[in-house]
């Protein structure tokens, strides 16, 4: 390859993420190809169809639609109504095995309690949440002043949160463990994440912007629109995508990114690589430590990847979950709490089942995340089951198909495993950053940057991303592309100012 390297991007996977960062780039008149391996757009986001059903391969978590990063990014390219954003009109709910009996009808279906969209009007539903936790009076009052504390918190507050478990927070409120360890899962569920391994403050951080927000939305057509219309965007824009097409590797020589050999032997020149196959998969083995400063290898080695979840999509024959979405803690009869979460997609779009008919995707979070306690279970497909059937009466008697995944890099789910764990030490100032000590190598996704949760957390990544590439290349955020920039095929790259080097290079945490 010769020394000179265009000023051509390519972005590796086609998830929420890598579709965001590869419509920015191309939007800031930067020739971009986005690469995805597989035959069909959007990674974990992707969508199959079933028995006329539109299934989501992943499981994703309600969002504040335009609202939030996944408008921002559209807003970013002057198409904030290119996704429409439904509202449900049933409330989201929070389900509880075992909980006690009586009081409104809420907790006596088996210990539902209605969320509202606007959270800060939790207050009318306490009663029915403190009996579902199976709280004291005393300890009720105690989580309710935890509950308006979350929503009022600033960011310095948050930040002050982030070294601290979600239960070990709860705990401050709440000194009985039961209490906290409950409280605490629910609050890790957002991270995909039990309680006493979620950071508090990415968690509370989570729970206010839905607050705040006041609406709880997904994508109409599911969650495999957003990256279908961020690629076609790119594509309108001049970038090319394409499917079917696996990266073997990020050519670097020099510390210094100069573009990329396919599975096919194609060699790409470039000057800026994204990747979203996740930091320790990209260290390793896309370009291979050697290439790498010591320290910034034993800090990728030692980073706790997002552990692999139990997913189950399910097809109804009709309608049975009476909320938009279903989060809670399964288990009961002296088995541990299993947190979990169903979204109810037909909820929001009817017309992803057919008439009358009804779509579940629901994940289990493991009780431990990655490395940090390897020998603890995961959670099972069967034990994710047992938690829905008792969160929704009757539901495999009506059930038209159950497709249970590990949620593994192997099936649907992928690229929840390519992600980095939001646990303390690795959230905030502390969480991965989006430029490596590799010149023109970048990282978007749930792997690096960014904060919140879902897809909402891979798009505000992929904005962290592209910011700091326009940085890097001395752009003006604000400003579109001059069009002569398009056409310089020297080492722009190369022209950061000196002074960044050592600050790109020195190891994040």
């Amino acid at each position: 390859m010769d020394d000179e390297v265009p000023l051509r991007a390519v972005v590796i996977g086609s998830g929420v993420g890598g579709a965001a960062a590869a419509l920015l780039l191309s939007h800031a008149g930067i020739p971009t190809l986005l690469a995805e391996k597989e035959r069909r757009l959007g990674g974990s986001a992707a969508a199959v169809e079933r028995d006329g059903f539109r299934v989501d391969t992943g499981t994703h978590m309600l969002c504040r639609g335009e609202d939030g990063p996944l408008g921002d990014v559209l807003r970013r390219v002057g198409q904030v109504d290119a996704i429409a954003f439904r509202e449900s009109a049933e409330p989201a709910a929070l389900c509880f095995a075992g909980a006690a009996r009586g009081g409104r009808a809420g907790a006596e279906r088996g210990g539902r309690v209605a969320l509202p969209a606007d959270l800060r009007r939790l207050a009318a539903s306490a009663l029915d949440l403190a009996r579902a936790l199976e709280l004291t009076p005393l300890e009720a009052a105690r989580a309710a002043r935890l509950l308006a504390h979350a929503t009022a918190m600033r960011d310095v507050d948050l930040a002050a949160c982030d070294d601290v478990t979600a239960e070990a927070y709860a705990a401050r409120f709440l000194p009985r463990p039961a209490a906290a360890a409950r409280l605490g899962g629910l609050l890790g569920l957002p991270l995909l994440l039990p309680g006493s391994e979620a950071s508090a403050g990415e968690a509370l951080l989570a729970s206010r912007q839905l607050a705040r927000s006041g609406r709880q939305s997904y994508p109409e057509g599911g969650a495999a629109r957003v990256p279908d219309v961020f690629c076609r965007l790119a594509r309108e824009l001049g970038a090319a995508v394409r499917t079917g097409t696996a990266v073997r590797r990020v050519l670097v020589r020099d510390r210094r990114v100069r573009g990329v050999e396919l599975e096919d032997g194609t060699t790409l020149s470039a000057g800026i690589v994204v990747s979203t196959a996740g930091l320790a998969s990209t260290v390793a083995e896309l370009v291979g430590e050697p290439h790498f400063p010591e320290a910034y290898v034993a800090r990728v080695r030692a980073l706790t990847p997002q552990p692999r979840q139990a997913q189950v999509k399910i097809g109804l024959r009709r309608r049975l979950a009476a909320a938009g979405a279903l989060a809670g803690l399964g288990g009961g009869a002296g088995a541990p709490a299993l947190p979990f979460y169903c979204v109810a997609p037909t909820r929001f779009d009817p017309s992803l089942a057919p008439p009358g008919h009804e779509l579940l995707c629901a994940c289990a979070v493991s009780g431990a995340s990655g490395g940090a306690s390897p020998g603890a279970p995961a959670a099972t497909v069967d034990e994710l089951l047992r938690a829905l059937a008792g969160a929704v009466p009757g539901l495999l008697s009506e059930a038209v198909f159950v497709d249970g995944s590990p949620g593994d890099e192997r099936g649907p789910g992928a690229e929840l495993a390519a992600g980095t764990a939001q646990t303390p030490g690795q959230v905030g100032r502390a969480r991965p950053a989006v430029y490596t000590p590799v010149r023109g190598l970048y990282l978007a996704g749930r792997a690096a940057g960014g904060r919140g949760a879902g897809m909402e957390l891979a798009a505000s990544s992929a904005m962290e991303c592209v910011d700091r590439i326009l940085v890097d290349l001395g752009r003006d955020l604000g400003a579109p592309a001059p069009p002569a920039l398009i056409d310089i095929a020297g080492d722009l790259l190369g022209r950061v100012a000196a002074s960044t080097v050592s600050w790109v290079a020195r190891p994040r945490g």
